[in-house]
Order: structure tokens, then sequence, then C-alpha cells
């Protein structure tokens, strides 16, 4: 199996909202809001591309779809992943970590002077991930995005 990581190209977008408004929906039942958030975020990621501060980058096995993760720029010399995401045939083979390496890559080369992200607590994989590549979290909250109380995780990495 042929498993690389690429810049995006016009038409992804599509792909991951599907791939993870039905991972999200399928796995803790974010219906919709998950869904509607997914569209705005790749929305405003299309809207305000600039390819010297902000990136996705598309996995793939043998020309399918396995997964993204993208670097957005949140203000203030900031950036933020946003969206990492590997469908559950493409974990354990080392993609989700060159996925968070790609975004941390770009946005430290971009000059940032940190990168943040926001997650849920339950998503133990990445979270894993993210520990792994040098982030710590620095605040928790609960919210009820999604009509339930989920506890949430703001994680930063400082250059």
């Amino acid at each position: 199996m042929a498993a690389i990581i690429r810049p995006f190209t016009y038409g992804d977008m599509a792909q991951v909202v599907m791939a993870q408004s039905r991972f999200y929906d399928s796995a803790y039942g974010w219906r919709g809001k998950m869904e509607q958030l997914l569209l705005e975020i790749c929305s405003e990621f299309l809207k305000s591309h600039d390819p010297a501060r902000t990136q996705c980058w598309i996995a793939e096995i043998d020309g399918a779809f396995a997964g993204s993760i993208f670097c957005c720029d949140a203000g203030d010399n900031v950036a933020q992943l946003r969206l990492l995401h590997l469908d559950e045939s493409a974990r354990g083979q080392g993609l989700g970590r060159r996925l968070v390496a790609a975004c941390v890559d770009f946005a430290r080369a971009a000059d940032y002077r940190e990168i943040m992200l926001w997650t849920h607590a339950v998503l133990l994989p990445a979270r894993r991930l993210y520990a792994d590549a040098g982030f710590v979290v620095t605040a928790t909250e609960t919210h009820t995005e999604f009509d339930k109380p989920e506890p949430g995780e703001t994680w930063t990495l400082v250059f």
C-alpha cells in the first residue's frame, strides 16, 4: 500500500467534510451540528487561504482519501491545527504522525510563535499524537456544542 501526504487541491474539502461527518455521527452521535461546523471551517479556510500562512494536507492510501489536517492562522502570530482525521482503516500506519508533523513543520517555517489546537477529551488516539509532538494541555472546559456535555481541551506547542 502506497501512503502519501499531499497538499490539498480544490475539491478535497467535500471529502474532508463527508469523512469526518460520517465518523463523528457513527462514533459519537454528533450529527448535523458537527457537519455544519466542518462546513464552516472548510469554507473559511478556502475563503482566506494564504499559501504562506495556511495549508491543508490530505492523506491517501493507494490514491484513495484517508485523512486530513489543517494549519490555520488563529491571529496574534499563532497557528491553529484543525480537523485532524484519519479513516479508521488508515490508522496504525504512521499517517497521523506524518500529518501532525507536516502541520507543525509548516507553522514553524511560517514563523508562527506557537501552534494551538482544540480537541475533545474523548479523542484518545489524537491526544496521544499531540502529546508525542510536544503539545501540552493549557486549558480545559466543558461545552454543549453537540447537545450533551463534552469535555474539551486546548493544547499548545510554543516554538
